[in-house]
């Protein structure tokens, strides 16, 4: 049983991202008077498929994957709706409307996530309270302090300064008080926490209890009304599209290897996780994977959107196109090396949940 809901769940969150880009793509074609052939959610042979004025609209049997069909696309065309024949402008838009549909789905979700908590409020990053004799304390941080970086790092958001700050080391925090911006290091210090009653205790007491390391700082909170909400979503969502392209940046540089890579069965797997920890969870997944999916297509590689777009900007630069053979070979070696790349990665995957 458990199975067949995590296989229904897996379905719904790829057609529904899939969906949702290529959607993005035929709209704004549309908008732009480019013939669309087909539009198709899914791959392999159609299970369903509707014929409506000169598009056709499929669902096809396998749930990974989709494609907007338009006219001179691939090839050259003498057709004036053909997507070739757009002027540069509205074919970047056309490339990029996939990515950014993704982006905004995930920042729907987002909204819907962060609505469940809106009545506790949402945490800023302006100093409410310091605990006296803190190493804060010591250093000279006041109540009403913004901290506005971290080790160097600009932050506009409790998560990023979470990310940025290494709990038991000493930190650098760039503030701003009375319009003033000023840099105070900050040492860490242990403290003994009492869980269920939230009571930092001093780690020389003889109280058996959890360690934490704490500056001893608390941070205020902002009304959960409407306009927070959207504000502190669209800062969530800048958030996870850092850590997206810093785990990114971290493989493409070797400081994750490559055997960390994930494909198709190591998402399934995921999503199997998030669904026996409830609905919140599997929305909460379905946001990370969309966003992934919309500023990876971006990237500057051949057979992405980002790789299309890369050969309209040189298009503008040297003021003509590039011929439509070199295009079409340099997104074929492109998308043979997804290809490797995901069988590499669901290697990974098998080995990973199956063999160890």
């Amino acid at each position: 049983m458990a199975g067949i809901l995590t296989a229904v769940w897996a379905v719904i969150i790829f057609s529904v991202i899939i969906f949702v880009h290529e959607f993005g793509h035929f709209i704004t074609a549309k908008a732009f008077g480019v013939l669309v052939h087909e539009f198709a959610i899914g791959m392999g042979p159609a299970i369903f498929k509707k014929q409506k004025g000169e598009t056709l609209y499929a669902i096809r049997a396998i749930p990974i994957g989709g494609y907007c069909k338009m006219e001179g696309e691939e090839n050259d065309s003498d057709n004036p709706r053909a997507f070739s024949k757009k002027n540069k402008l509205q074919r970047l838009i056309i490339l990029a409307s996939g990515a950014l549909m993704n982006l905004i789905l995930g920042f729907v979700l987002i909204v819907g996530l962060m609505s469940q908590n809106a009545s506790s409020g949402f945490a800023t990053l302006t100093v409410g309270e310091v605990l006296e004799n803190s190493p804060a304390y010591e250093a000279g941080i006041q109540a009403g302090d913004k901290i506005i970086g971290v080790d160097g790092k600009n932050v506009s958001s409790s998560d990023e300064y979470r990310m940025y700050r290494k709990s038991d080391k000493e930190a650098l925090l760039k503030i701003k008080r009375d319009g003033e911006k000023l840099e105070i290091k900050v040492p860490s210090k242990e403290y003994k926490y009492d869980t269920e009653t939230g009571e930092i205790v001093d780690i020389s007491s003889e109280r058996e209890l959890p360690t934490v390391w704490l500056m001893g700082i608390t941070f205020e909170t902002e009304d959960g009304n409407l306009f927070n909400l959207l504000k502190n979503s669209f800062k969530k969502l800048k958030f996870f599209s850092l850590m997206i392209l810093n785990s990114l940046g971290q493989i493409l540089t070797g400081k994750i290897g490559a055997e960390n890579l994930s494909g198709p069965v190591g998402i399934v797997n995921e999503i199997s996780t998030a669904a026996k920890s409830g609905f919140l969870e599997i929305i909460f997944l379905a946001a990370l994977i969309t966003i992934n999916l919309g500023l990876f297509n971006l990237l500057p590689f051949p057979a992405l959107d980002g790789g299309r777009i890369l050969f309209i900007v040189i298009e503008a630069i040297i003021r003509k196109p590039v011929p439509a053979k070199y295009e079409g070979f340099f997104h074929f070696i492109g998308f043979a090396l997804l290809i490797l790349l995901m069988i590499y990665a669901t290697g990974n995957d098998i080995m990973r949940i199956f063999v160890r």
